[in-house]
């Protein structure tokens, strides 16, 4: 009798440990999740600093014509193509160097070369090139003023002119397997950075719409046609 008192003892203390031990959890749990909240509130004041500070909106909070155009874009970093938009960098260049530009957003293929991404870039998309890493500086230190915790350098570094020679030929009409040989890269990530780059375009052109400006519009559109041929976009690569 003794015995079976005290193994009741044991399984009882057992349980009361596990009731213990579910209780603490769901705490620590509850405490994790206000955490978090607490953590996403204080992103979300920084972001809207951003926002203010870029003029995406006012200081009531209120959309404005920046925040508009950043709407209709996600393919890639839409407050660095926004600025771009705005500080009139595309107004400058013809359709082949502005598609070609825009590849250097969304190509994330790195190179083994660890120099200034800027050395292998070709003479006519080089000014264009340093303008958008002027562009990205500026909007990351805006974000990093915010309390934003982000690097500088990586930020940048993060643009990637690996494509943009490829991409130029490309819009001007050169074969798929010439222009292959431009790049250092697999087919398929060929292939699948070119139609990224396309929704990036057809993004860029309701942007341009969204804001009624009209000569930025044809241009992008112009820009999209031009990708939109050959192998590439095939809607299967065994036709």
């Amino acid at each position: 009798a003794d015995h079976d008192v005290t193994e009741r003892e044991k399984i009882l203390a057992t349980y009361e440990d596990q009731v213990t031990l579910k209780q603490k959890a769901r705490a620590l749990r509850e405490e994790a999740r206000s955490c978090q909240t607490i953590a996403m509130k204080d992103d979300l004041k920084k972001m809207k600093r951003v926002l203010k500070k870029l003029g995406h909106v006012d200081a009531n909070g209120v959309i404005q014509t920046k925040g508009r155009t950043a709407c209709e874009i996600n393919t890639a970093n839409e407050l660095v193509m926004v600025e771009l938009i705005f500080a009139g960098v595309f107004k400058s260049l013809n359709v082949h160097q502005c598609v070609s530009l825009l590849s250097a957003m969304i190509y994330d293929e790195r190179s083994n070369d660890d120099g200034d991404p800027a050395n292998g870039v070709g003479r006519d998309l080089l000014p264009p090139f340093l303008k958008l890493q002027e562009v990205a500086r500026r909007v990351v230190q805006v974000q990093i003023a915010c309390g934003m915790s982000l690097d500088e350098d990586e930020f940048v570094n993060a643009i990637n002119p690996g494509m943009m020679d490829a991409v130029l030929a490309w819009c001007k009409g050169v074969k798929f397997i010439e222009v292959q040989k431009m790049t250092k890269t697999f087919e398929g990530t060929t292939i699948r950075t070119f139609r990224r780059l396309e929704e990036l375009v057809r993004q860029i052109t309701s942007a341009a719409k969204a804001i009624g400006d009209q000569e930025l519009q044809v241009k992008f559109e112009e820009g999209s046609k031009l990708l939109k041929r050959d192998i590439v976009f095939c809607s299967s690569l065994y036709l």
